[in-house]
């Protein structure tokens, strides 16, 4: 009798436990997504803004060359989200393809 009583509430435990963390995984991943397009949105303005200042005037001048060192952090600090994985993905390309 306990036996099948601990054999439900181990199946119900384990179909809530299993139910939570695919929606942990699913917004988790939404997060990423979101994180990734702001990644390059940045570099994408990041790239624009070096063009627009190619002799390098703007960027040395005090007001606007604030703006030019906090969009370059903001994307170190954003390539240091996901530096492990793209690592660790590159490395298992080039192994697929020896």
């Amino acid at each position: 009798m306990w036996w099948w009583i601990l054999t439900v509430l181990f199946f119900l435990i384990s179909v809530g436990s299993s139910t939570l963390v695919y929606f942990s995984l699913r917004r988790i991943n939404q997060y990423e997504s979101l994180i990734v397009e702001f990644q390059n949105i940045i570099e994408f303005a990041t790239t624009k803004m070096k063009q627009v200042d190619a002799k390098g005037h703007y960027e040395s001048d005090d007001e606007t060359g604030f703006f030019f060192q906090q969009l370059k952090e903001l994307q170190e600090l954003l390539n240091g989200i996901f530096e492990n994985e793209e690592t660790e993905e590159n490395s298992s390309a080039e192994k697929e393809k020896s």
